[in-house]
């Protein structure tokens, strides 16, 4: 049994959540932890999580929310489904596991954008705690946190990114050893969540057994939290529901830590949000905030990929997913340097397609565009309505255009043109996300196409023509700017990265959601810790930087009590 009343109760289980809960929960504090999606003990954690390749674990929809969908670009008829994790360890469950920081100049914009204290000087500490660098001992490294950081070796790389490699020298995009340490344009081996070719997420780094066996804690899975309860404008506890009924759990201090998605929507259910968009849903207000929904951001990009031969391919016991990853500067007016960024596969996907597929998939890593999450109804069976609204500033329409263009010319590279063959845009679409369902069938029809795309160069250019792609070519796109928007527009996704829906800032910004140390305005007894907090979406894959949030905010809480 639980106990009804907590010091802590902490709204998801993932990245974020499992720092809250193992660092509120060392002093003694009574901590309730409850996720939504499964949690596994550390001796039974699935194979395909431990995996250091994620795409078998990205792709299984048991660690998904189901029904989460995205409209991707407004005015654009491309309604898909998001992928985002639901089980214990959240997104560093499933996710490449990447481990980039962003440029320190992000966190000086935070700072003097209203969220004080979030400058690169005060969270480079908290980026040093959470991690045990195993490559790099020095300023910017820590050597004794929870989660270790490893590197995929130049060693394991396989031709083609070899040739990538190459490519971007000769473009002045150098070789940094260290993507975490100064930061600017350059490419490197990928700096990963890993050992020994093992994948560890967050759930692994900060909740193993030793901090599960502490008494206070408890974790409370396959649970979903319907609403906030207040009391006025005090948050008292939540109410929940799981496969054994509903109940509610009381708490000095709820903390939000479910996501830039839900985490707003469980703020609007419970009657603090936007009044005038609520009350129409027949919600009661409790706090009129209406900066939380908006302001969501994410990554958008888009990708080219080509054919390898075997001995160019990515090797099976190499390690990570991501074999090279790269920043650039657009030279964008209005945009800051070290703005894109490029990563690089040799071994697009699971399947037998996907394995003799390298793709360079290159985004727009300082993006201005923002959208927003709002309400379809008040019950929480159903999901918020998704609008990335991606591409609506221009200055992200063009860099990523302008990026397909630079990506086309190093396929063109004397190393890379003998290496990645017949390359050929590439979507994300309902037919690609389709075929890359983790299950024996797709296993099967990808195995034939492969063996057919092998016979011939021939046979294999029809089927990417034909079966792959809609037909257009490289070509086709850079001879019309007209088919290149529009094919920007119709295949741009997001890299899973979203952020920024309750931000934090001063409180006299209308926009804003949370104070520097997550504390919701106007509210006491609530504070959001995640990724929604993020003033905008930093030059980098965010979980390791939404772990820094965690970090730094359960040491202020803990210095406050």
């Amino acid at each position: 049994m639980y106990p009804l009343f907590f010091d802590y109760l902490i709204v998801g289980g993932g990245s974020s959540g499992c720092v809250m809960a193992n660092r509120l929960s060392a002093d003694g504090s009574q901590v309730l932890l409850v996720e939504a999606g499964p949690d596994f003990a550390p001796d039974a954690i699935p194979d395909d999580i431990l995996d250091g390749n994620p795409t078998r674990a990205y792709y299984n929809t048991r660690y998904q929310w189901p029904s989460l969908t995205a409209t991707i670009v407004q005015n654009v008829s491309r309604h898909t489904h998001y992928e985002q994790a639901r089980l214990i360890g959240g997104g560093s469950s499933i996710n490449a596991q990447v481990a980039n920081r962003g440029a320190p100049a992000d966190y000086d914009d935070w700072a003097s954008g209203g969220a004080a204290g979030w400058d690169w000087e005060s969270v480079l500490p908290f980026f040093r705690r959470l991690e045990s660098d195993l490559d790099f001992s020095n300023e910017y490294h820590g050597n004794d946190g929870p989660l270790p950081i490893t590197r995929v070796g130049k060693a394991e790389w396989s031709g083609f990114i070899c040739a990538v490699s190459e490519a971007y020298q000769s473009r002045g995009i150098p070789f940094r050893p260290d993507f975490n340490g100064e930061f600017g344009d350059g490419h490197s081996v990928v700096p990963l969540t890993n050992r020994n070719r093992r994948r560890v997420s967050a759930a692994m780094a900060y909740l193993p057994a030793s901090v599960r066996a502490r008494p206070h804690l408890k974790i409370l899975p396959e649970t979903t939290v319907v609403r906030l309860i207040s009391s006025g404008r005090q948050i008292t506890g939540v109410e929940t529901e799981s496969k054994t009924g509903q109940k509610s759990y009381f708490a000095e201090t709820v903390i939000l830590c479910a996501g830039a998605i839900h985490s707003p929507a469980l703020l609007m259910r419970s009657g603090i949000g936007p009044a005038g968009q609520l009350s129409k849903l027949g919600i009661a207000i409790v706090a009129n905030l209406d900066g939380v929904g908006k302001n969501l951001q994410e990554h958008p990009g888009v990708a080219i990929s080509a054919y390898l031969k075997p001995n160019d391919r990515m090797a099976p016991n190499a390690t990570g997913y991501i074999q090279m990853h790269a920043r650039y500067s657009s030279g964008h007016e209005g945009c800051p340097s070290t703005d894109m960024a490029i990563s690089a596969l040799a071994k697009s996907a699971w399947h037998p397609i996907g394995k003799r597929l390298g793709t360079l998939n290159f985004w727009v890593n300082r993006s201005f565009s923002t959208g927003t999450v709002s309400l379809k109804n008040s019950s929480h069976a159903t999901e918020p309505e998704v609008n990335f609204n991606m591409l609506s500033d221009n200055r992200d329409a063009d860099r990523l255009k302008k990026a397909f263009r630079f990506v086309a010319q190093l396929l063109e590279h004397k190393a890379v043109a003998p290496v990645a063959l017949d390359p050929f845009p590439s979507t994300w679409t309902g037919r690609a996300k389709r075929i890359s369902s983790y299950n024996r069938i797709n296993y099967g029809i990808t195995g034939v196409v492969a063996a057919l795309m092998d016979s011939s160069s021939r046979l294999r250019r029809g089927i990417i023509k034909s079966v792959i792609t809609d037909g257009r070519s490289i070509a086709d796109l850079l001879n019309s700017d007209e088919l290149l928007d529009r094919f920007i527009r119709q295949n741009v996704f997001g890299n899973f990265h979203p952020t920024s829906t309750c931000r934090m800032g001063s409180s006299e910004d209308l926009n804003s959601v949370t104070d520097a140390s997550g504390r919701v305005h106007r509210l006491a007894g609530v504070r959001v810790a995640d990724a929604s907090v993020m003033p905008f979406c930093p030059r980098a894959n965010t979980n390791i930087p939404t772990i820094m949030i965690a970090e730094k905010m359960s040491d202020a809480i803990l210095n406050e009590r």
